[in-house]
Formats: structure tokens, sequence, C-alpha cells
């Protein structure tokens, strides 16, 4: 038999008639009354009955409930002005139907009802209390007693003063004694309702956030917030979808729940359908929703679509019958977090329609609940509303947070925090799709973004969703901020769970869930990737901390396991992994060195590797490299016979003998106690990759005219680096400028706009200059002889194109020449096409200071003129920048190749990529407690923004006669223990060495590097580079006569202060490198 009494015969119903909130004088005791005064007997909430009945609830019950509840709450609207507004706590577990009556009787009754989770600590319960001022509290002391009377007491010892009263819950008669058969003409004594309607700003609802950071805060809706939420288009799409929705399984004191069980059904008439109520006879706990009870009242109440939590949906994935069910219904909804894509994927491949509700307690639900033009598998994507104001805010890597503005009378976030307008910060992450603008895709939050000890910042939120949607897994956390690279701290299912110290467990479980570890590094780029090595599995008896939403709670996790984690990252050596991972080479030899490298040098890529082809240019990074030669010490140390030779290994020995076939042979070498090629054979490889590169240059041109001066037409490579973003900045409102072709390489993650954009941000550049009609973004690669653009794009180049500026170089102090033979190659298919043009156009190469590393400084000021090959040999950067610069002085064309020096952080806010030399000792510094003296040594340290002008300039230069070299470093250079002198000052440390010291310390951590080493002393990784190419660059002096004919931006700069240093440690701090 179902509940409720035996309904009377009532005439058809009439249809829906829905509330004016539209109309600015509308308030939500309006939105409440105005289905008793229509009266729409339409229901509102339902549920099913074990019988195949169904109760409704009809909007109109609903309403005169709620006038009920006021009585009870403030009898006949007493205690006059003094009672309006005050807060009144509900901390109560009962039917969701019971809740949210008491709710509206409270807004109806002019006071200000706050629903709080029980499940808060005593401390999280006193702190909402007080901070609301809530005197009052709605309890069910049957349930809630054993926190309620400590909270009491509690609250009597710490606040004597403060008056807290204690009131049981209504019952289910009181509120609803004719439970769902009550017509108007039952009898009914209206709640006298206030005389006039409140103000929009006054309070109508408090909620409160998870506290998963703190203390929870509460959260006011007032009445403009709340009425701006009810008008956002998810909440019409619900009821348009599904008019009968289950939503049982919402907590009621979750703004999710106001959202289903109050604002779509009174605004937009869906029936939202409950589980069957508990207290209907008299009081009893209701059942915690499960997935098996949810579907089971959600056939019950003959719905169309049900509202749920990721969790759920996992669960009945698992099960034929349940999937069989769910693609039945018209849409299913998930929210209150991701869900998992391969899951989602699966659902979708087997007729599941998804919708999903993305907010928050203080955005509202922002989203369309199915955004269009959106294809099946793109379920988890989603559409902003047209009415809440977002605007995206670049992160960084192709990243947007979204914050929600402020607009009055339309659209009204309950929280206003950021700086510039008003409006709201959400923290939430998103991408961007690739070709569909208005779709955007959450892949975590801000507090969530993992910052590498290198500066990189990883995004864990979808390579965790892939990790979590294996069936071995019960939970996983993605770790490593601050360090070198990521870890996983993952606990596997019940079926599946190991001891993590039996290493031969260990080592199983990772093969297990390796698979899937591949299938989340597969969205990642490299620097994010998880390796084998970094896997950490929870044990059994110390599961992961999870939170009221059965989601992982991270921040507890983590410090739960930061034993395990800190002792990962002191033994990561490869000693151990190089023997788990695959026997030892059978001896030290070519034959058998190779194929033993080439497994690793696969494993670790996860591709498979080329012996002959330079690693790097086969996806190999930085973390590839480092693993790789653990790997390799490991195994030298393994071996009696070469144990003596581990400690032999040189830090960059991948990058010198970057390929699986110079690499064997190196350590054939090493191990037979010989020795590497000499400066000469160097220089011979810098004049064999000239001379192949510049073949057939010395064609003599045809004649053609210098261009016009109505205006230059630039094409600048790499104008989302840091020297690059500061000289579009310039070019764009230059009136010499007629237009800009910003040329970069494609990336199909992140638009090229975006990727601007986020430089911008980053360096604090006006990005108004973005958006002007001078500028024109492309995409190719110029590696290409048409520099991968269609042949309509290149022909308009080749037509328009008057100055060309060559910026874009990849950044690698371990790296060889040969590694860098694609940027050669790409300097030469520019010089090609600046050769095929219409006009003689200007080319200006941005070289480095790099370019002379081997210059005697006993021969007095570098010259601004080309010089031999032998003062290039050194690391593979300068020497490919020299190999640049021989390439444009032999082009025939009207070009320029200024060698710049080391260029600092932005004036603006310092902004100094973490990838660079400078910083590297100034991490490795603060770790090792002492800054490196160089009394001998001058620093010529430049800001980009003098760097750009002297490039523009030089750029913008007219006539036939250019100069073929300049050199652009800082007239003043201060002293090298003056500038590390100030670093050491303002990060705190103040005690400087000699360099000398200071390099033999970061050396003997080389020796046998972890991962924290290499992670908190980064010079490791450029130690000879330091020793090397620094020691000899910072006692060179450049000559800068014939760049200062040309451009004031040299001489018209200041020298180097404290307050340029601060700027940059502000910088390294706030990034959180250092």
């Amino acid at each position: 038999m179902g509940l409720g009494f035996p309904k009377k015969p009532s005439p058809p119903m009439a249809p829906f008639v829905p509330p004016p909130i539209d109309d600015p004088s509308f308030r939500v005791t309006a939105l409440i009354d105005h289905h008793r005064t229509v009266p729409n007997l339409t229901p509102a909430l339902s549920w099913g009955n074990d019988d195949g009945t169904v109760t409704d609830i009809s909007h109109f019950e609903f309403a005169r409930a709620a006038h009920r509840a006021a009585e009870l709450l403030r009898p006949g609207r007493g205690g006059g002005e003094e009672v309006d507004g005050a807060t009144v706590a509900i901390l109560a577990m009962t039917d969701a139907l019971i809740a949210q009556t008491l709710v509206a009787g409270c807004i109806l009754a002019g006071l200000l009802p706050f629903p709080i989770s029980p499940r808060n600590p005593e401390a999280a319960l006193i702190h909402l209390l007080i901070s609301t001022k809530a005197h009052r509290i709605i309890v069910t002391r049957a349930s809630v007693g054993p926190i309620v009377d400590p909270l009491v007491e509690s609250m009597a010892t710490k606040y004597p003063s403060y008056n807290l009263t204690v009131e049981e819950l209504p019952t289910f008669k009181q509120l609803y004694p004719y439970l769902s058969r009550e017509t108007p003409d039952d009898p009914f004594t209206p709640y006298p309702l206030a005389s006039a309607a409140p103000a929009s700003t006054d309070p109508a609802l408090i909620l409160h956030s998870s506290g998963s950071t703190g203390l929870p805060k509460p959260i006011v809706l007032s009445n403009s917030v709340f009425l701006s939420f009810c008008r956002l288009e998810n909440i019409a799409e619900m009821a348009r979808c599904a008019p009968r929705f289950y939503t049982g399984m919402m907590p009621t004191f979750h703004a999710f729940a106001i959202l289903v069980h109050i604002m779509t059904p009174l605004v937009h008439g869906m029936t939202s359908c409950l589980a069957p109520p508990a207290t209907v006879e008299g009081y009893r706990v209701p059942p915690a929703p499960s997935p098996d009870s949810v579907l089971l009242n959600a056939r019950k109440a003959k719905v169309q679509g049900i509202v749920t939590v990721p969790a759920f949906v996992l669960d009945w994935a698992k099960n034929d019958k349940d999937v069989e069910y769910l693609v039945s219904l018209n849409i299913l909804v998930f929210g209150s977090g991701p869900l998992a894509s391969k899951v989602g994927d699966d659902l979708v491949r087997r007729g599941v329609k998804f919708g999903q509700v993305y907010g928050s307690t203080e955005s509202g639900p922002t989203n369309k609940l199915v955004a269009t033009g959106l294809d099946k598998h793109e379920w988890s994507w989603m559409e902003m509303s047209e009415r809440a104001q977002v605007r995206w805010e670049p992160a960084g890597n192709g990243i947007f947070e979204a914050q929600y503005l402020t607009a009055e009378g339309i659209y009204h976030p309950a929280v206003e925090n950021l700086p510039d307008v008003r409006g709201y910060s959400t923290r939430d992450l998103f991408e961007q799709h690739p070709t569909k603008p208005h779709l955007y895709r959450i892949v975590g939050r801000l507090d969530d973004v993992i910052v590498l000890g290198n500066g990189e910042k990883a995004v864990p939120g979808p390579m965790e969703d892939i990790l979590s949607a294996s069936p071995h897994v019960a939970g996983v956390v993605i770790f490593g901020r601050g360090r070198l690279q990521l870890g996983l701290l993952v606990q596997p299912s019940p079926a599946r769970a190991i001891d993590p110290n039996d290493q031969e467990q260990l080592a199983e479980y990772r093969n297990l869930i390796w698979s899937v570890v591949e299938e989340a590094n597969a969205i990642a780029p490299t620097f994010a990737w998880i390796y084998k090595e970094m896997i950490v599995v929870t044990e059994s008896g110390r599961p992961m901390v999870k939170s009221p939403k059965g989601s992982v709670a991270k921040k507890a996790t983590l410090e739960l396991y930061a034993k395990e984690i800190d002792t990962l990252y002191d033994t990561i050596e490869a000693r151990s992994n190089a023997a788990s991972e695959a026997s030892l080479p059978f001896a030290w030899t070519v034959p058998n060195l190779q194929p033993w490298l080439l497994f690793h040098a696969s494993s670790l890529s996860g591709k498979t590797i080329d012996h002959a082809i330079d690693l790097f240019e086969q996806g190999f990074d930085s973390l590839n490299a480092t693993f790789l030669r653990h790997r390799i010490v490991g195994a030298l140390r393994a071996a009696p016979v070469t144990l003596d030779r581990a400690q032999a290994i040189p830090q960059n020995l991948i990058y010198t003998h970057s390929s699986v076939e110079k690499l064997a042979h190196a350590l054939e070498g090493l191990v037979n106690g010989s020795t590497g090629d000499g400066r000469r054979e160097a220089a011979a490889a810098i004049e064999a990759m000239v001379a192949k590169y510049s073949s057939g240059l010395d064609v003599v041109l045809a004649e053609r005219q210098i261009p016009s001066s109505d205006g230059a037409v630039v094409l600048l490579t790499g104008s989302t680096g840091g020297l690059g973003s500061h000289m579009l900045e310039l070019l764009v409102p230059n009136p010499a400028i007629k237009k800009i072709f910003a040329f970069n390489r494609s990336n199909e993650k992140v638009s090229i706009l975006q990727r601007h954009e986020a430089a911008f941000a980053d360096r604090a550049l006006d990005s108004v200059v973005l958006k002007s009609e001078k500028l024109v973004f492309m995409e190719g690669d110029s590696t290409r002889s048409d520099l991968g653009l269609s042949p309509q794009e290149y022909t308009e180049l080749q037509q328009s194109v008057t100055l060309i500026i060559h910026n874009a170089w990849a950044l690698d102090f371990n790296k060889t020449l040969v590694t860098f033979e694609p940027h050669v190659v790409g300097t030469r298919n520019l010089i090609d096409f600046a050769r095929s043009t219409t006009a003689d156009p200007r080319f200006v190469f941005t070289s480095s200071a790099g370019s002379v590393q081997s210059w005697n400084p006993s021969h007095g000021p570098v010259p601004e003129e080309t010089l031999d090959a032998s003062v290039a040999v050194g690391v593979g950067y300068g020497e490919s920048k020299y190999v640049a610069e021989r390439l444009l002085a032999a082009s025939g064309l009207r070009a320029t190749s200024i060698r710049i020096g080391q260029v600092t952080g932005s004036a603006s806010n310092g902004a100094w990529s973490t990838s660079e030399w400078v910083p590297g000792i100034v991490k490795s510094s603060i770790t090792l407690g002492h800054f490196p003296a160089d009394p001998g040594a001058f620093v010529p340290f430049i800001s980009p923004e003098a760097v750009a002008k002297a490039v523009v300039d030089t750029a913008l230069l007219n006539g036939q006669e250019v100069p073929v070299l300049l050199n652009v470093v800082h007239p003043r250079p201060v002293s090298w223990d003056f500038a590390f002198g100030a670093l050491a000052k303002a990060s705190g440390v103040g005690k400087l060495v000699s360099i000398d010291a200071w390099l033999r310390e970061v050396e003997g951590r080389a020796v046998s590097s972890t991962a924290t080493d290499l992670e908190q002393v980064p010079a490791i990784k450029i130690v000879e580079f330091l020793r090397t190419t620094i020691s000899r660059l910072t006692r060179v002096t450049f000559s800068t006569s014939r760049v200062d004919e040309i451009t004031s931006a040299l001489k018209d700069m200041k020298e180097l202060d404290e307050r340029d240093v601060e700027k940059w440690i502000g910088y390294w701090r706030g990034s959180g490198f250092i």
C-alpha cells in the first residue's frame, strides 16, 4: 500500500503555471507562495511505492506545508523586527521532503534557514553557528543527539554568554496532514506574510562550503542571488529533458539538493522524485542512498531521468542490467565531480545519454545541461550558460580558470572575490575544445595544479580520472609538488590488495596497472608522465582518506603517506630499478649494450626507439635522460667489475652521446678506459654543418626592390616565448608596422591565441595587443620546406612579407649540436623563403652570446662580426646558433644576427623562465645553503624589454647596407658577486662560498644523485655547462659600438640593482619554483 491517504476524486489537472521570476520585484517568498495562490496542483515532489503506485506532493501542497512550517517556527509572525532575518540552523537527519519544507517555511517566516551537515566536526559546527549568529538549532535528537549534546556543552563552556536554543524538527503530520491529497477545499489558515517584500539584497538562505581546505565557510544567498540562479538555463533544461527526475540521493544540506528539490520544481514544474520517506508514522533515520537503492527507487517512481554523482555511475557501469535501465532513460545527469572518461565513453557507446551539472554553492549551476553541437563521444565537454557571465582567465599551458562576473539583473554569484571586478573566482580549471571553441572541459582546480621543481605545471585531474576507472584501483592521488617528476599513490581494489613492502608483489601490481598508467600518460605532456618507479601502493590497513562525497581527500591522504613518498624520492636511484626492469647487459660491449639500451630507452619514452637516430628527436626529454642515466649507473654498480666506473658517468652522458648507438660506444669506451673527441673535432663538426646547410646559397639572387616605406609586414617566429612576447608587444602598436604574422609550431591541445594569452599573462604584458587587427596568428612547422603551411598561406607570405624576425629556438644546455639540427633546418627553410619573396626583406636572427662561448678574453671584446668556428665550440645550443649566424651571413639577404647576452626576468613582474641557468643556480644554492662567489667575473644581465627594443629598432633599419652581426649585452655589467650576493640576500640565504667549492659540492651530489637531489639542486644537470661555458663567458666583454649607432636601447639602460633581483625572487616564489 502506498504512503498517503486515499485521494478524493478531482477534476483533470490544470497545466503548471510558472512563476514570473523575470519580474525584478519578484522575491523568494513569492516563488514559494505563487503555487498556493495559483494554485498549481501539478506534482512537485514524488516517490514510488512497493505496490506500483506513486505518491505525489503537489506544488500547492508543498506551499501550504511551508506555511505550516512558518507558523511552527514563528507563530503569528511574532517577535517583530528583532526576529526578522534571524538565522535558524537545521542540523537534522530527516527525509528530503521535511528538510526542504522546513527551509521554505523559514523563508516565509522571515527567518534565515541554514541547513548544516551533521558530518562536520564540533569545531566546524561552533564556527558556523557563531559566524552566522545562529541562536536556534532545529534537530532530530534521536539521530544527532550524540552530536548536539556535546556541542551545547562546549558552547556553554567556551561561550557562556552565547544563547543557544535547541528545538525538535516538526513531524510529518504537522506539515502534511492531508499527505498527497490536499486540495484548495481543505481547511487552511495562511501564515501572515510580511507586509513589504524583502529587498533584493536581503539574505534568503545560508549554505556552507565543504571545509576540505579548512573550516567550512557559510555562504549567504541573497534574494537576487537565489533568483539569478533560478534563471540559469540548466534548471529549465532539466524540466524539459525529463518531467520526472530522480533526485533522492542528494544530501539535503547540499546546494545541489536546493537546486533539484526546490529551484527546479518551483520554477519550471519538474517533479523531483525522492526515496520513500522514513518518518511518516514516526521518526526513523532515513537509510543512506546506495547505488542499488537509487535505481530501485527511480524505477518505482517511474522517472525519465536521474541526477547522481560519478561514484554511483562507476558502480552501475559494472552491471549490464543497471546499464540497460540507464539506457532506457531520457538522460542521466551527473554532478559534484568529473566522471572517469573511460567509463563515460563505454556507457555512451552502449546508449546512455549524459547531461552534467557544473557549478558550486557560490556560482550556481552555470553550464547548460547538454551543450549545443555536441557529438555523443564529446559527453564530457560543456557549454556555459549565456546568462552566467563567464570570464576565462589564462592559467598557463593552455588551461583557463572559470571566473563569473556580476551583471546586475542578469546574474549574481553568491561570493565576489575577484580583485579587479565584481565576480567570483572558481579556481576550477578548464581546457578549450580544439575545434568547437564554445565547449570547455574541466581538468582540475588551481589548488590541484602541481608545480614541479623545474617550474612546469601539471594538471593531474584528467590522468586521475583515467586511472580511477581501472577495476584494479580503488583510489589514486598524483603527487610531486616541488619535485622533479610526478608520482602516483594508488590504493588497490579489495581483490587486488597487496603488501607493498613485498617487492615481488609490488612489481606484479605495478605491471598489472601499467597499461592504464600508459593510457593516462598518453594524454599528458611528457614532463608529467608517471614512471613505473614512481608508483607507491597503499597498505590495506591504511586506506586513503575519503571526503563526505566519497572522493579521495588528497591533502589528508598525502599526509598519511608522506613518509613513503619522501622515501621514494630519496631512493629513486636506478640501482634496484635496473635489475628489476631487465637483466644486466651480458657484456659491456657495443653488440650487447645496444639492445639493452634500446629496451630501456623504449620503455622510458613509450616509443619504439631507432638506435641510430638522436634520442631527443624521438621524443626523449630531460626526465627520460635522467632515468636512463640512473639505470646505467645502477647496472654499473650491480657488477663488481664495473663498480668503480659508475663514479665516472658524467651527468650529461645522454646529451653528449644522444643516440643509442653513440651511447653504446661511449659506455664501451668508458668501461675500457678510453676517452672522447677534442675541440678540433668539435669545430670540424660545426663547419661540416655550416657546409651542409649553406649549399646553394652562393646562387646569386635576382635584384628585388627594397620594400616601400608604407608599413612593414612582419613574420615573427617564436612569439610565445619570453623575448618573443616582449617583441610582439612592441611591434603591434608601432606605426611603422602594417601587419604581423605570428608564426609558431602547432599544438593540438592549446590554441595559438591561448598560448599567447598565457605568455602575456605570465609576463604581465598588455594583452590588448593580441586583439589588434594587425595581428595574424599562424601555425606551421619550419622544418618543412613549405613551413608546414598551405600553398595559399605560403604564397600570401611570399607576396607580402618584408621583414622576418627569427626568434624560435629551444633552450637546453645539455643537448649536442646534432640535437639542434632541426632548428638549423628551420633556419635554412626561412632563408629559402626570404630568397623567394616578392620584395627584398630584412632578416633578423636572435642569436646568443653563447655562439662565442670559447672566445679568449685576452683577445679583448668580442667584435660585431662573423668569427671562426673555434670560438663556438662548447654546448650544442651555442654551436647551433653559430651555424645559423654563418648561414645568414652567406644567404645574400639583408640579414643581421644579434648575439644576445643573458636575458633576465621581465621588468614588470620579474618573470624569468625556471629552465635557465640562473634560476637553476638560485634554487640549488638555497638547497645547499650558500651561493657561489666569483670575484673575477661579471654578469651582463640585460632586461627583455631592452633586448626587444634593440631587436625591433635593428629590424626596422632601412637601406641596403645593414650590419651582419651585432652584440646586445648590458653596457655596464655588474660583478658576479654583486648579482649573486643580492640573490642570496633576497632569497634569505646570505652566505657565499667560492664558485669552485660550490661546483665541487654540486658535482659531489651528481655522482649518485637521487631524484630529490635533481629536484632540489637542478644545477646538477648543467654543472659541466656552468664550469666551462659560464665560467668563460662571465669574463668575456663585448663590443657594442655598432649597435649603439642603431638603437638607444643599451645606452638608456639602468644598472642592475636589488629591486630587479627582488622581482625575480618574487616571481620564482610565486610560481612555486623556490
